[in-house]
């Protein structure tokens, strides 16, 4: 279904069959990038339909205006933040859905306003994955859970990070990114494991994880092709999977 928000912006919404509205689920927040529409991450990422097979929540809001852009920009009265907050709020009062359990998604741009949200909500969120977005915890963020799955071959979001263009941020490297975050969260030594051909998973104790894809390009593990321009999507990893795991108790 299709939820209406303020400011004329809109989300697809997921709910279980057979959800009665009495028992408290798990839900997804799931942030299409840049220009990208609802429905967009619905076809690629798969999250709606996987996550109501497994018992959860989704809810797939689209970015602002005609550019359907997230606002980063860190000034106060944040709409998007706002936005977010308010949606967890609405959907824990009228659906059900477990505060204590919800988690935030994204790709590309959505997966740093998902990062952004994270840090100016501490609490709200159980952990953050961001899909071939690259970003440093920003000053005064709190420790929380995050996973960063990233593409090497990332022709948009470098793996190994690039200068921003005029009043934008520098995208970080990714392996510098996820040990900042591995340091906000206490801890500074990692273990990578080949969990598949071109799948490596470097993993902090402190509940970081980087996902780096051999000749990924700035698309979905384990979800729809996208343009080729936009490089190869791996079968041989499954980002919605580890996305539905981290709302586990």
């Amino acid at each position: 279904m299709v939820l209406t928000l303020p400011a004329g912006r809109r989300a697809l919404f997921a709910v279980p069959a057979g959800d009665d509205g009495h028992h408290r689920l798990p839900l997804v927040i799931g942030l299409p990038g840049y220009g990208r529409t609802s429905e967009d991450l619905a076809a690629q990422s798969r999250i709606p339909a996987r996550a109501m097979a497994a018992g959860m929540l989704a809810v797939l809001p689209q970015a602002a205006g005609p550019a359907k852009s997230w606002n980063l920009s860190g000034t106060p009265g944040n709409g998007d933040v706002a936005l977010l907050s308010a949606l967890v709020t609405q959907l824990a009062a009228t659906e059900c859905a477990d505060p204590d359990r919800v988690v935030i998604t994204g790709i590309s741009d959505g997966g740093d306003m998902a990062v952004f949200a994270a840090c100016a909500l501490p609490g709200r969120f159980r952990a953050v994955i961001t899909v071939a977005a690259s970003i440093n915890p920003r000053t005064g963020c709190h420790p929380i859970p995050i996973v960063a799955v990233h593409g090497d071959a990332d022709p948009v979001d470098p793996y190994r990070g690039k200068p921003g263009p005029p009043g934008y941020a520098a995208t970080p490297p990714a392996t510098a990114a996820i040990a900042a975050w591995a340091a906000l969260d206490g801890c500074r030594t990692a273990a990578t494991t080949r969990v598949a051909p071109h799948v490596a998973v470097t993993t902090y104790p402190c509940g970081v994880q980087l996902i780096t894809v051999n000749g990924g390009g700035h698309t979905w593990p384990g979800g729809a092709p996208v343009n080729p321009s936009l490089g190869f999507t791996t079968s041989e990893y499954d980002a919605t999977a580890k996305i539905l795991a981290q709302t586990d108790p």
